[in-house]
Protein backbone atom coordinates (compact mmCIF):
# COMPACT_ATOMS: atom_id res chain seq x y z
CA UNK A 1 0.00 0.00 0.00
CA UNK A 2 1.14 3.50 -0.96
CA UNK A 3 1.87 5.94 2.00
CA UNK A 4 -0.63 8.38 0.59
CA UNK A 5 -3.48 5.41 0.51
CA UNK A 6 -2.39 4.23 3.94
CA UNK A 7 -2.94 7.89 5.59
CA UNK A 8 -6.29 8.44 3.90
CA UNK A 9 -8.32 5.88 6.14
CA UNK A 10 -6.66 7.66 9.26
CA UNK A 11 -7.27 11.16 8.66
CA UNK A 12 -10.87 10.07 7.80
CA UNK A 13 -11.10 8.16 11.26
CA UNK A 14 -9.15 11.48 13.05
CA UNK A 15 -12.29 13.69 11.03
CA UNK A 16 -14.93 11.55 12.13
CA UNK A 17 -13.82 11.31 15.74
CA UNK A 18 -13.49 14.58 16.18
CA UNK A 19 -16.57 15.66 15.12
CA UNK A 20 -18.39 13.09 17.01
CA UNK A 21 -16.93 13.63 20.13
CA UNK A 22 -18.03 18.14 19.33
CA UNK A 23 -21.35 16.60 18.68
CA UNK A 24 -21.62 14.58 21.79
CA UNK A 25 -19.95 17.74 24.26
CA UNK A 26 -22.83 19.71 22.21
CA UNK A 27 -25.44 17.69 22.86
CA UNK A 28 -24.34 17.18 26.84
CA UNK A 29 -23.72 20.67 27.79
CA UNK A 30 -25.81 22.79 25.63
CA UNK A 31 -28.42 25.08 26.90
CA UNK A 32 -27.01 23.78 30.45
CA UNK A 33 -26.69 27.56 31.99
CA UNK A 34 -24.14 28.30 34.32
CA UNK A 35 -24.72 27.46 37.79
CA UNK A 36 -23.39 26.99 41.17
CA UNK A 37 -21.61 23.55 41.09
CA UNK A 38 -23.07 20.71 43.16
CA UNK A 39 -21.63 17.53 44.40
CA UNK A 40 -20.93 15.67 40.80
CA UNK A 41 -22.91 12.43 39.70
CA UNK A 42 -25.46 12.08 42.54
CA UNK A 43 -28.43 14.56 40.66
CA UNK A 44 -30.23 11.36 39.33
CA UNK A 45 -33.00 11.16 41.65
CA UNK A 46 -34.92 8.19 43.12
CA UNK A 47 -36.02 6.58 39.99
CA UNK A 48 -33.97 5.64 37.08
CA UNK A 49 -35.19 6.99 33.33
CA UNK A 50 -34.61 3.58 31.20
CA UNK A 51 -35.43 5.65 27.99
CA UNK A 52 -32.68 8.40 28.51
CA UNK A 53 -29.75 5.52 30.35
CA UNK A 54 -30.85 3.75 26.42
CA UNK A 55 -30.45 7.05 25.02
CA UNK A 56 -27.13 7.73 26.34
CA UNK A 57 -26.13 4.00 25.74
CA UNK A 58 -26.58 4.49 22.23
CA UNK A 59 -24.73 7.73 21.87
CA UNK A 60 -21.92 6.58 23.04
CA UNK A 61 -21.79 3.34 20.74
CA UNK A 62 -19.85 5.03 18.10
CA UNK A 63 -17.21 6.57 20.18
CA UNK A 64 -16.49 2.57 21.28
CA UNK A 65 -16.36 1.96 17.43
CA UNK A 66 -14.11 4.53 16.53
CA UNK A 67 -11.63 3.94 19.52
CA UNK A 68 -11.68 0.36 18.75
CA UNK A 69 -10.97 1.53 14.84
CA UNK A 70 -7.94 3.33 16.29
CA UNK A 71 -7.01 0.58 18.09
CA UNK A 72 -7.11 -2.11 15.23
CA UNK A 73 -2.84 -3.29 14.82
CA UNK A 74 -3.29 -3.76 18.89
CA UNK A 75 -6.59 -5.65 19.29
CA UNK A 76 -5.67 -7.03 22.59
CA UNK A 77 -7.23 -6.50 26.36
CA UNK A 78 -4.67 -4.05 27.24
CA UNK A 79 -5.61 -1.92 24.03
CA UNK A 80 -9.68 -2.07 24.75
CA UNK A 81 -8.98 -1.53 28.16
CA UNK A 82 -7.25 1.83 27.25
CA UNK A 83 -9.85 2.45 25.22
CA UNK A 84 -12.72 2.26 27.15
CA UNK A 85 -10.89 4.14 29.78
CA UNK A 86 -10.61 7.05 27.35
CA UNK A 87 -14.92 6.99 26.94
CA UNK A 88 -15.28 6.87 30.36
CA UNK A 89 -13.21 9.96 31.56
CA UNK A 90 -14.35 12.01 28.88
CA UNK A 91 -18.27 10.93 30.13
CA UNK A 92 -16.70 11.82 33.45
CA UNK A 93 -15.65 15.28 32.34
CA UNK A 94 -19.18 15.96 30.92
CA UNK A 95 -20.81 15.18 33.98
CA UNK A 96 -18.41 16.99 35.83
CA UNK A 97 -18.77 20.11 33.76
CA UNK A 98 -22.60 19.33 34.28
CA UNK A 99 -22.18 19.68 38.45
CA UNK A 100 -22.36 23.23 37.85
CA UNK A 101 -24.92 24.05 34.57
CA UNK A 102 -28.16 25.01 36.14
CA UNK A 103 -30.51 22.96 33.55
CA UNK A 104 -28.20 19.91 33.60
CA UNK A 105 -28.01 16.71 35.81
CA UNK A 106 -24.92 15.03 36.72
CA UNK A 107 -25.67 11.08 37.27
CA UNK A 108 -24.18 8.18 37.85
CA UNK A 109 -26.57 6.14 35.84
CA UNK A 110 -25.53 8.15 32.79
CA UNK A 111 -21.65 7.46 33.31
CA UNK A 112 -22.62 3.85 33.92
CA UNK A 113 -24.85 4.05 30.86
CA UNK A 114 -22.40 6.03 29.06
CA UNK A 115 -19.30 3.52 29.40
CA UNK A 116 -21.86 0.82 28.70
CA UNK A 117 -22.21 1.89 25.65
CA UNK A 118 -18.50 2.80 24.89
CA UNK A 119 -17.48 -1.37 25.74
CA UNK A 120 -20.38 -2.23 23.31
CA UNK A 121 -18.56 -0.64 20.81
CA UNK A 122 -15.15 -1.30 21.30
CA UNK A 123 -17.11 -5.41 21.44
CA UNK A 124 -18.75 -4.89 18.22
CA UNK A 125 -15.60 -3.30 16.36
CA UNK A 126 -13.20 -5.96 17.44
CA UNK A 127 -15.14 -8.29 15.47
CA UNK A 128 -15.37 -6.05 12.00
CA UNK A 129 -12.90 -5.30 9.29
CA UNK A 130 -11.56 -1.95 9.73
CA UNK A 131 -9.98 0.48 6.83
CA UNK A 132 -6.49 -0.56 6.33
CA UNK A 133 -6.28 -3.98 7.95
CA UNK A 134 -7.20 -7.09 7.95
CA UNK A 135 -10.58 -8.42 8.98
CA UNK A 136 -11.34 -10.07 12.14
CA UNK A 137 -13.93 -12.08 11.34
CA UNK A 138 -13.17 -14.10 8.09
CA UNK A 139 -16.64 -15.82 7.94
CA UNK A 140 -17.74 -12.28 6.30
CA UNK A 141 -17.69 -12.77 2.53
CA UNK A 142 -19.48 -9.85 1.46
CA UNK A 143 -18.08 -6.40 1.50
CA UNK A 144 -21.31 -5.21 1.57
CA UNK A 145 -22.61 -6.89 4.44
CA UNK A 146 -22.13 -4.62 7.31
CA UNK A 147 -23.54 -1.04 4.87
CA UNK A 148 -26.71 -3.26 4.69
CA UNK A 149 -26.90 -4.55 8.17
CA UNK A 150 -26.61 -1.19 9.10
CA UNK A 151 -29.10 0.07 6.24
CA UNK A 152 -31.48 -2.91 7.63
CA UNK A 153 -31.10 -2.44 11.22
CA UNK A 154 -31.58 1.15 11.44
CA UNK A 155 -34.54 1.03 9.85
CA UNK A 156 -36.05 -2.09 11.78
CA UNK A 157 -35.20 -0.09 15.09
CA UNK A 158 -37.09 3.21 14.03
CA UNK A 159 -40.09 0.82 12.93
CA UNK A 160 -39.56 -0.44 16.64
CA UNK A 161 -39.88 3.01 18.47
CA UNK A 162 -39.73 3.46 21.15
CA UNK A 163 -38.23 0.35 22.31
CA UNK A 164 -40.34 -0.86 25.01
CA UNK A 165 -42.07 -4.11 25.13
CA UNK A 166 -44.47 -6.17 27.12
CA UNK A 167 -46.54 -9.33 26.93
CA UNK A 168 -49.75 -7.79 28.28
CA UNK A 169 -52.42 -9.53 26.64
CA UNK A 170 -54.46 -6.45 27.09
CA UNK A 171 -51.85 -4.18 24.76
CA UNK A 172 -51.52 -6.59 22.05
CA UNK A 173 -55.56 -7.02 21.72
CA UNK A 174 -55.53 -3.06 21.64
CA UNK A 175 -52.25 -2.78 19.07
CA UNK A 176 -54.58 -4.91 16.65
CA UNK A 177 -57.60 -3.56 17.64
CA UNK A 178 -57.48 -1.11 14.46
CA UNK A 179 -57.67 -4.39 12.15
CA UNK A 180 -61.43 -4.66 12.82
CA UNK A 181 -61.76 -0.96 11.74
CA UNK A 182 -60.97 -1.70 7.99
CA UNK A 183 -64.09 -0.53 6.73
CA UNK A 184 -63.57 2.95 8.91
CA UNK A 185 -60.16 3.77 7.04
CA UNK A 186 -61.06 6.58 4.76
CA UNK A 187 -57.20 6.06 2.67
CA UNK A 188 -53.72 6.55 3.11
CA UNK A 189 -52.05 9.61 4.47
CA UNK A 190 -50.01 10.31 1.70
CA UNK A 191 -47.08 11.47 3.77
CA UNK A 192 -46.96 8.69 6.59
CA UNK A 193 -47.73 6.35 3.42
CA UNK A 194 -45.15 7.72 1.69
CA UNK A 195 -42.53 7.12 4.26
CA UNK A 196 -43.19 3.67 4.97
CA UNK A 197 -43.26 2.56 1.25
CA UNK A 198 -40.04 4.41 0.24
CA UNK A 199 -38.38 3.07 3.30
CA UNK A 200 -39.28 -0.47 3.35
CA UNK A 201 -38.51 -0.62 -0.52
CA UNK A 202 -34.95 0.83 0.22
CA UNK A 203 -34.43 -1.95 2.55
CA UNK A 204 -35.33 -4.54 0.33
CA UNK A 205 -33.22 -2.87 -2.95
CA UNK A 206 -30.86 -2.48 0.03
CA UNK A 207 -31.23 -6.60 0.83
CA UNK A 208 -30.56 -7.46 -3.15
CA UNK A 209 -26.56 -6.06 -2.42
CA UNK A 210 -25.97 -9.59 -0.41
CA UNK A 211 -28.87 -11.57 -1.68
CA UNK A 212 -28.74 -11.43 -5.27
CA UNK A 213 -31.56 -13.95 -6.24
CA UNK A 214 -35.46 -12.51 -6.10
CA UNK A 215 -36.03 -15.75 -3.90
CA UNK A 216 -33.41 -15.32 -1.21
CA UNK A 217 -33.78 -11.44 -1.11
CA UNK A 218 -37.85 -11.23 -0.92
CA UNK A 219 -37.34 -14.09 1.65
CA UNK A 220 -34.53 -11.97 4.04
CA UNK A 221 -37.19 -9.36 2.93
CA UNK A 222 -39.94 -11.20 4.68
CA UNK A 223 -38.36 -11.69 7.77
CA UNK A 224 -37.54 -8.55 8.11
CA UNK A 225 -41.30 -7.54 7.85
CA UNK A 226 -42.20 -10.19 10.08
CA UNK A 227 -40.12 -9.24 12.95
CA UNK A 228 -41.31 -5.39 12.52
CA UNK A 229 -44.45 -6.95 12.96
CA UNK A 230 -44.10 -9.03 15.98
CA UNK A 231 -42.14 -6.55 17.81
CA UNK A 232 -44.71 -3.49 17.08
CA UNK A 233 -47.53 -5.99 18.53
CA UNK A 234 -45.13 -5.96 21.35
CA UNK A 235 -44.95 -2.44 22.04
CA UNK A 236 -46.17 -0.65 24.96
CA UNK A 237 -48.49 1.39 22.86
CA UNK A 238 -50.10 1.03 19.60
CA UNK A 239 -47.52 1.56 16.96
CA UNK A 240 -49.61 0.25 13.75
CA UNK A 241 -51.19 1.57 11.25
CA UNK A 242 -53.50 0.42 7.97
CA UNK A 243 -51.28 3.07 6.43
CA UNK A 244 -47.67 0.97 7.51
CA UNK A 245 -49.80 -2.11 6.49
CA UNK A 246 -50.36 -1.05 2.85
CA UNK A 247 -47.18 0.22 2.43
CA UNK A 248 -45.41 -3.06 3.40
CA UNK A 249 -47.46 -5.13 1.17
CA UNK A 250 -46.95 -2.64 -1.98
CA UNK A 251 -43.42 -2.30 -1.12
CA UNK A 252 -42.68 -6.38 -0.87
CA UNK A 253 -44.84 -6.54 -4.10
CA UNK A 254 -42.29 -4.48 -6.02
CA UNK A 255 -39.67 -5.55 -4.46
CA UNK A 256 -40.40 -9.69 -5.89
CA UNK A 257 -40.46 -8.24 -9.10
CA UNK A 258 -37.25 -6.06 -8.90
CA UNK A 259 -34.86 -6.77 -12.18
CA UNK A 260 -31.76 -9.49 -11.92
CA UNK A 261 -28.17 -9.01 -11.00
CA UNK A 262 -27.22 -7.72 -13.89
CA UNK A 263 -29.17 -4.54 -13.19
CA UNK A 264 -26.86 -3.78 -9.81
CA UNK A 265 -25.61 -0.15 -10.46
CA UNK A 266 -29.28 0.82 -10.80
CA UNK A 267 -30.13 -0.90 -7.58
CA UNK A 268 -27.16 0.85 -6.31
CA UNK A 269 -27.71 4.46 -7.16
CA UNK A 270 -31.89 3.81 -6.38
CA UNK A 271 -31.57 3.44 -2.56
CA UNK A 272 -30.45 6.49 -1.31
CA UNK A 273 -33.09 8.11 -3.58
CA UNK A 274 -35.93 5.94 -1.86
CA UNK A 275 -34.19 6.64 1.61
CA UNK A 276 -34.33 10.18 0.64
CA UNK A 277 -37.96 10.05 -0.26
CA UNK A 278 -38.93 8.55 2.89
CA UNK A 279 -36.89 11.42 4.88
CA UNK A 280 -38.33 13.57 3.21
CA UNK A 281 -41.86 12.69 3.56
CA UNK A 282 -41.22 13.05 7.15
CA UNK A 283 -39.28 16.26 6.89
CA UNK A 284 -42.23 17.61 4.78
CA UNK A 285 -45.18 16.55 6.28
CA UNK A 286 -47.66 19.15 8.43
CA UNK A 287 -46.65 18.69 12.12
CA UNK A 288 -49.68 18.98 14.52
CA UNK A 289 -51.41 22.27 15.28
CA UNK A 290 -51.99 24.87 12.96
CA UNK A 291 -49.22 27.22 14.03
CA UNK A 292 -45.90 28.21 11.66
CA UNK A 293 -42.61 28.46 13.27
CA UNK A 294 -42.00 31.48 11.14
CA UNK A 295 -38.08 31.09 11.81
CA UNK A 296 -34.84 29.09 11.39
CA UNK A 297 -32.65 27.96 14.25
CA UNK A 298 -29.08 27.52 13.10
CA UNK A 299 -28.34 26.12 16.47
CA UNK A 300 -29.39 22.27 16.70
CA UNK A 301 -32.22 21.82 19.47
CA UNK A 302 -32.40 17.64 19.02
CA UNK A 303 -31.74 16.58 22.61
CA UNK A 304 -32.49 19.60 24.51
CA UNK A 305 -36.01 17.96 25.38
CA UNK A 306 -36.72 14.47 25.76
CA UNK A 307 -33.60 11.67 24.50
CA UNK A 308 -35.76 9.40 23.50
CA UNK A 309 -37.20 11.19 20.57
CA UNK A 310 -34.20 12.25 19.80
CA UNK A 311 -33.13 9.02 19.75
CA UNK A 312 -35.24 7.76 17.26
CA UNK A 313 -34.45 11.21 14.77
CA UNK A 314 -31.10 10.48 15.25
CA UNK A 315 -31.40 7.25 13.96
CA UNK A 316 -33.87 8.75 10.98
CA UNK A 317 -30.87 10.71 9.46
CA UNK A 318 -28.45 8.16 10.45
CA UNK A 319 -30.18 5.76 8.27
CA UNK A 320 -30.32 8.15 5.51
CA UNK A 321 -26.67 8.71 5.74
CA UNK A 322 -25.81 4.66 5.99
CA UNK A 323 -27.74 4.73 2.80
CA UNK A 324 -25.26 6.98 0.62
CA UNK A 325 -22.56 4.81 2.25
CA UNK A 326 -24.06 1.45 0.79
CA UNK A 327 -24.66 2.98 -2.21
CA UNK A 328 -20.49 4.06 -2.82
CA UNK A 329 -19.41 1.01 -2.16
CA UNK A 330 -21.67 -0.94 -3.94
CA UNK A 331 -21.19 1.05 -7.01
CA UNK A 332 -17.52 0.63 -5.97
CA UNK A 333 -18.14 -3.28 -5.89
CA UNK A 334 -19.75 -2.33 -9.26
CA UNK A 335 -16.57 -1.33 -10.37
CA UNK A 336 -18.00 2.72 -10.31
CA UNK A 337 -15.22 5.34 -9.91
CA UNK A 338 -16.31 7.07 -6.84
CA UNK A 339 -13.94 9.37 -6.36
CA UNK A 340 -16.16 12.28 -6.88
CA UNK A 341 -19.31 10.69 -5.62
CA UNK A 342 -18.01 9.94 -1.98
CA UNK A 343 -17.71 13.93 -1.69
CA UNK A 344 -20.89 15.71 -4.23
CA UNK A 345 -23.39 12.84 -3.08
CA UNK A 346 -22.96 13.47 1.05
CA UNK A 347 -22.86 17.57 0.05
CA UNK A 348 -25.82 17.12 -1.82
CA UNK A 349 -27.87 15.02 0.62
CA UNK A 350 -27.29 17.04 2.98
CA UNK A 351 -27.83 20.55 1.05
CA UNK A 352 -31.63 18.77 0.41
CA UNK A 353 -31.54 18.14 4.26
CA UNK A 354 -30.72 21.93 4.83
CA UNK A 355 -33.34 23.06 1.85
CA UNK A 356 -36.40 20.63 3.74
CA UNK A 357 -35.54 22.56 7.12
CA UNK A 358 -35.80 25.81 5.68
CA UNK A 359 -38.72 25.03 4.09
CA UNK A 360 -40.42 24.18 7.63
CA UNK A 361 -40.64 27.66 8.14
CA UNK A 362 -43.95 27.61 6.12
CA UNK A 363 -45.67 24.12 6.93
CA UNK A 364 -47.81 24.42 9.71
CA UNK A 365 -46.55 22.78 12.91
CA UNK A 366 -42.84 22.31 12.11
CA UNK A 367 -39.64 23.86 13.93
CA UNK A 368 -37.16 23.88 12.13
CA UNK A 369 -33.49 23.92 12.71
CA UNK A 370 -29.83 22.84 11.62
CA UNK A 371 -29.87 19.40 13.33
CA UNK A 372 -31.67 17.44 10.31
CA UNK A 373 -28.41 18.02 7.57
CA UNK A 374 -25.50 18.12 10.98
CA UNK A 375 -27.17 14.38 11.81
CA UNK A 376 -27.03 13.48 7.91
CA UNK A 377 -23.55 14.71 7.52
CA UNK A 378 -21.93 13.72 11.22
CA UNK A 379 -23.66 10.42 10.50
CA UNK A 380 -22.04 9.87 7.06
CA UNK A 381 -18.56 10.66 8.27
CA UNK A 382 -18.38 8.56 10.95
CA UNK A 383 -20.01 5.60 9.02
CA UNK A 384 -18.00 5.98 6.14
CA UNK A 385 -14.75 6.48 8.10
CA UNK A 386 -15.34 3.03 10.21
CA UNK A 387 -17.10 1.26 7.07
CA UNK A 388 -15.51 3.07 3.76
CA UNK A 389 -13.40 1.73 1.33
CA UNK A 390 -9.65 2.51 2.12
CA UNK A 391 -7.84 4.19 -0.62
CA UNK A 392 -8.84 6.98 -3.66
CA UNK A 393 -12.51 5.51 -4.25
CA UNK A 394 -11.11 3.91 -7.49
CA UNK A 395 -13.40 1.11 -8.75
CA UNK A 396 -12.26 -2.14 -6.83
CA UNK A 397 -12.22 -4.45 -9.93
CA UNK A 398 -10.06 -2.23 -11.81
CA UNK A 399 -7.73 -1.65 -8.75
CA UNK A 400 -7.46 -5.22 -8.61
CA UNK A 401 -6.19 -5.51 -12.43
CA UNK A 402 -3.67 -2.64 -11.73
CA UNK A 403 -2.01 -4.26 -8.43
CA UNK A 404 -1.98 -8.29 -10.26
CA UNK A 405 1.63 -9.48 -10.57
CA UNK A 406 1.12 -11.67 -13.81
CA UNK A 407 3.63 -10.93 -16.45
CA UNK A 408 2.24 -8.89 -19.17
CA UNK A 409 1.73 -10.15 -22.68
Amino acid sequence: MAEGEGRRPRLALAAATVAYLLFVAYQSLAGGGAGECRLPLVQQGQRLSLSDGLANLVAYLPLGLLAAAWLAPRRSAGALAAGLAAIAAFSLAMELLQACMLARVSSWFDLAMNSAGGLAGLLLMSRVAVPGHAPAAAAIRSPLLWPVLLVAGAWLALALAPWRFTFDVGTIRSNLAFLRHWADWGGPDPWRFARHFFGWLAVAVALRAIWRGRAAASLALALAIGAALVGQVLLVWRALSHDELAAMALAAALAFSMPSRSAEPVLARLVPLLALASVGAYQLAPGRGGVHAGGFEWLPQLGRGSLLPALELSLMFGWLAFSLLLSLRWLQQCGVDIARRRAVLPGVVVGLMLASEVAQAWIPGRVPDSSAPLLTGLAFVVAWALFGRAGDGRPIRDRARSTSRRPAV
